[in-house]
């Protein structure tokens, strides 16, 4: 009984070695890396983190036309970094809240660097700072025009939010319930077929019409406004955005 437990065990050391020298394959180790510009502004293009944001699809055509895809996400300020890719031919297509790209052939070997233009659904921009009131409430001005004079992703707004947290990570994909604050079209002053004509909307939103005043003590919040149209991309409605602000409320 011995001596059979013992044949067991170094088969089983054997068949654990040879399954490890035929895994023994590189890693993926070749760099892809750029950002996101506005086209329209020269600046860096704002979007969401994870899902809402700008997806990259990568499909490698090195041993198959029809590839499985690989997707990543970019940062908020639109920059990307990917170090963990195969060598390999690939057909890269960005999706976000922007004029859709075709896709484009790639050799993905070393470091790879790309900066893509890119024309906003909606251009959204702070008009001016921040004014902190005397009632410890915050009032920001905003407007909203189309990003692309294409009549085809000029559509009627849906939604617009001043977002807040508490953390600079501040959009769709994080901020607080109580102090964020939501605009319908009516609440813009548009009705839900509304065309923005080339001047757009501008938006003056205070933080007292949020569901709960800040609580009373200093501390740092971080504000950040983005809108969105009827357009989705890959089923998705994504927002466009501003940067983001910090405001000290004493």
């Amino acid at each position: 009984m011995k001596a059979l437990k013992l044949l067991t065990n170094i088969c089983l050391l054997l068949f654990m070695t040879t399954g490890c020298e035929q895994d023994n394959f590189p890693a993926p180790q070749e760099t892809f890396k750029g950002k996101f510009v506005d086209k329209n502004s020269g600046k860096p293009f704002q979007t969401a983190i994870g899902n809402t944001g700008i997806r990259i699809r990568m499909m490698e055509y090195s041993w198959d036309d029809n590839p499985q895809p690989y997707d990543f996400n970019c940062k908020m300020d639109g920059s990307f970094y990917n170090d963990k890719i195969f060598s390999g031919s690939y057909g890269v297509r960005p999706s976000g809240a922007f004029v859709p790209l075709e896709e484009e052939r790639l050799e993905i070997k070393g470091v790879v660097e790309r900066v893509y233009e890119v024309v906003p659904i909606l251009q959204v921009e702070w008009m001016g700072e921040p004014v902190l009131n005397a009632d410890r409430t915050v009032t920001f001005k905003v407007k909203i025009t189309y990003g692309s004079e294409d009549p085809r992703y000029r559509t009627p707004l849906v939604e617009s939010r001043l977002f807040v947290s508490e953390n600079q990570y501040v959009g769709d994909f994080s901020f607080s319930t109580n102090y964020t604050i939501i605009l319908n079209p009516a609440q813009m002053g548009l009705t839900a077929s509304t065309i923005l004509d080339d001047d757009g909307v501008v938006l003056t939103i205070t933080t007292a019409q949020s569901q709960k005043a800040f609580p009373d003590y200093s501390r740092k919040y971080f504000f950040r406004f983005g809108a969105r149209s009827q357009i989705s991309f890959d089923a998705t409605n994504r927002y466009n955005y501003t940067d983001v602000k910090e405001v000290l409320i004493p």
